[in-house]
């Protein structure tokens, strides 16, 4: 997500694509994703020169006021997201490298633009002498002079004219820093191939897809490609190979990125008075300190280590047992995916690549749609066939109704499959976010969901394992956070909440893929839909929900861990020997000697200070879904109270106060603990 804002330029260099025609409101406006790089710098430098015009219009005002000031003010950074966020977009997405590059081009050069706004003396003393009017403001009038005026705070605004210029100097390096490592991660091209001998194991869908004319096979770090290999080829040699590969992506140029980004972030947040730059950032987000979110870490480890520990005991077990005398007894970082799927099958009798042939994609997209129609009350239209083309002729495109009135609320797209140069993850672009516009109206969000799911082929089906099913319901409920809002101003909308709730929504949502009726409604067998995966089989796979729960949350633990020491670090590090130390530590397994994961760690781009929000909102999410668990589980009903409680107030009001409202109570750890197969007693609750 993208806000123009200096508050939200670690989530401004990571997911950020949102955009529209100045002015839109209707569902009759097209998008235009066909630019050529000559329009997309044109696009650009006219959209921020018109910007430039108008901010120097309000800092000229002659009587300050709210009204024409921090109103005038929100509509321009608004309009100038809307006027450039397709070409930031197209970075991500598009299938020409020099679009690609230029796109990202436009996205840094407007990211830094913000850096000069927020540092402009001129802006700061007009929206102050209009606050010290002492108006009588209430609800989003007044959370938007009070965010504002902080926005400009935190970007040196009270500092000294030659503080608050090196302030602006290390921003504008963080902005083509960060751009810079993402862009490496997402145009890395390694693979790896291998002869017959060590595809044993192998999925035979995949060993198709890769197979080269010579005999071997070409197999690449896309996820498609990356996953199934490693939970399932036999050959360790092999499985290290790759997990070397896909471990060093960044490589060291993306290592030395990271060092002069953690020097420039620690020395910004000095200049601000704070202590490091974790401080600075959790002093927005509902966890306020550094000091909390290590006392919740720690205290979750605790707890997940000790059912980490036979977990990763009985992963020996299988090694020594399918190795013989030549195991080493070490579950390395190539062994435990495997060895996890291992356990799946013989412990639980549960097979990934038999359970994925219920879950043909466009079955489950179709099915997981009705879903959320049902319990949100929305109307979803498939409009492909008549809308202009978008960025791929793979991508789908639907139009959302309310259910109950057919008002019009937006739209999104649907662009699923893996390309050259394509966003290497799945995530949720808000495209346009609501807000309401000058002459009253609402203008209508677009959002768009993007992911790397198995491409189908003529011959065959794209198949979803189980994981994936629920990486598509957790994405999608980010493009409903994004749709339903209803905040006023665009500072406020959709997934521009806080870091450490953006999760809650859409780690409620994947909660819905443990439940057999729901299980039953997504799946059919890919050569006859009409039968559902068996009973007995959705009984195994929800029986080993939670059967190496205890590493994987400890991994999570060790993500939050490690990204709050690098930021909590005020002396330059080894960030690779930090992780490797942090690694062992916390997750038990060592890191792959010759490896710089960090380097393509790319949260550390977006969720700086941030990435304990996974496990911190995990434990709100889990709480709300506690409510469908006792008043239905598809209840429409409580689908439409997190409708207004939640999802259309974005962050117009307090997150505290929002879920407190969806819950008509406080908070607790209860569901999150039982959810991941711990025991009740809790950690201090977020």
């Amino acid at each position: 997500m993208r806000y123009l804002s200096i508050v939200f330029f670690s989530a401004l260099l990571a997911v950020r694509a949102q955009a529209s025609l100045p002015g839109y409101s209707q569902a009759a406006n097209p998008l235009d994703f066909n630019l050529s790089v000559d329009r997309i710098q044109s696009l650009c430098r006219a959209a921020q020169t018109r910007a430039e015009e108008r901010l120097q219009a309000v800092a000229a005002v002659s009587e300050p006021a709210f009204h024409n000031t921090f109103v005038p003010f929100s509509d321009i950074l608004s309009d100038l997201q809307d006027e450039t966020s397709v070409p930031s977009f197209l970075a991500q997405v598009a299938a020409d490298k020099a679009v690609r590059e230029q796109a990202l081009a436009c996205d840094t050069a407007i990211s830094k633009y913000a850096v000069d706004v927020f540092s402009r003396e001129d802006l700061y003393k007009i929206l102050k002498a209009a606050a010290n009017r002492g108006e009588l403001l209430s609800g989003e009038d007044a959370r938007l002079m009070e965010k504002t005026l902080l926005d400009f705070r935190r970007s040196g605004l009270a500092l000294p004219q030659i503080q608050r210029e090196q302030l602006k100097g290390l921003r504008k390096r963080i902005v083509e820093l960060s751009n810079e490592f993402s862009q490496r991660i997402s145009e890395s091209k390694d693979f790896a191939v291998f002869p017959e001998a060590q595809m044993k194991g192998v999925p035979p869908d995949m060993k198709k897809r890769t197979a080269q004319p010579d005999g071997s096979y070409k197999v690449t770090l896309d996820y498609p490609d990356y996953f199934p290999f490693m939970e399932n080829a036999q050959d360790p040699e092999a499985r290290r190979i790759l997990e070397t590969k896909f471990d060093s992506r960044g490589g060291q140029e993306n290592k030395k990125r990271l060092a002069d980004i953690l020097r420039f972030r620690d020395e910004a947040a000095k200049l601000l008075g704070y202590k490091d730059h974790a401080e600075f950032v959790l002093d927005e987000q509902m966890a306020q300190d550094p000091q909390t979110v290590d006392k919740f870490l720690s205290s979750l480890r605790e707890k997940l280590v000790v059912k980490a520990k036979p977990e990763l005991k009985a992963f020996v077990e299988l090694k020594k047992k399918e190795e013989g005398p030549r195991s080493d007894g070490v579950i390395h970082a190539w062994d435990w995916r495997y060895y996890r799927n291992q356990l799946l099958k013989t412990r639980y009798g549960v097979d990934e690549e038999k359970i994925k042939e219920y879950f043909p994609t466009d079955l489950v997209v179709g099915e997981m749609l009705k879903i959320y129609q049902e319990v949100l009350g929305l109307r979803f239209t498939d409009v492909t066939a008549t809308q202009p083309a978008s960025w791929d002729p793979s991508v789908k495109i639907f139009e959302v109704e309310d259910g109950r009135t057919g008002v019009y609320i937006g739209r999104f797209f649907m662009d699923l499959y893996p390309r050259e140069g394509k966003f290497k993850h799945a995530g949720a672009f808000p495209l346009i976010e609501g807000r309401e516009l000058p002459d009253g109206s609402y203008q209508k969000p677009v959002a768009a969901i993007v992911a790397n799911f198995d491409k189908p082929a003529p011959e065959r089906a794209s198949l979803l394992p189980h994981a994936e099913v629920e990486t598509l319901f957790h994405e999608f409920g980010h493009v409903m956070h994004q749709l339903l809002t209803r905040a006023k101003y665009q500072r406020f909308s959709g997934t521009s909440v806080a870091r450490d709730f953006v999760e809650m929504p859409s780690q409620m949502f994947q909660n819905w893929v443990w439940k057999d009726e729901v299980l039953g409604r997504v799946s059919g067998f890919a050569q006859d839909r009409s039968k559902k995966i068996p009973r007995e089989m959705i009984q195994k796979l929800i029986a080993a929900k939670n059967a190496a729960s205890g590493l994987e949350y400890l991994r999570q633990d060790f993500f939050a861990a490690y990204d709050m020491a690098l930021h909590t670090s005020s002396s330059a590090m080894d960030t690779t020997a930090l992780y490797a130390r942090l690694m062992k530590d916390i997750t038990l397994i060592p890191m792959t000697d010759g490896t710089v994961p960090e380097s393509s760690f790319g949260h550390l781009m977006g969720y700086d200070a941030g990435y304990y929000g996974y496990l911190w909102s995990e434990v709100y999410a889990c709480d709300a879904f506690s409510r469908f668990e006792k008043e239905g589980l598809l209840s429409p009903q409580v689908g439409r109270e997190l409708r207004k409680e939640i999802l259309e107030k974005g962050s117009a009001r307090d997150e505290a106060r929002s879920l407190r409202a969806f819950l008509g109570r406080e908070p607790n750890p209860e569901a999150f603990l039982k959810n991941i197969g711990l025991a009740t007693a809790a950690p201090k609750k977020p």
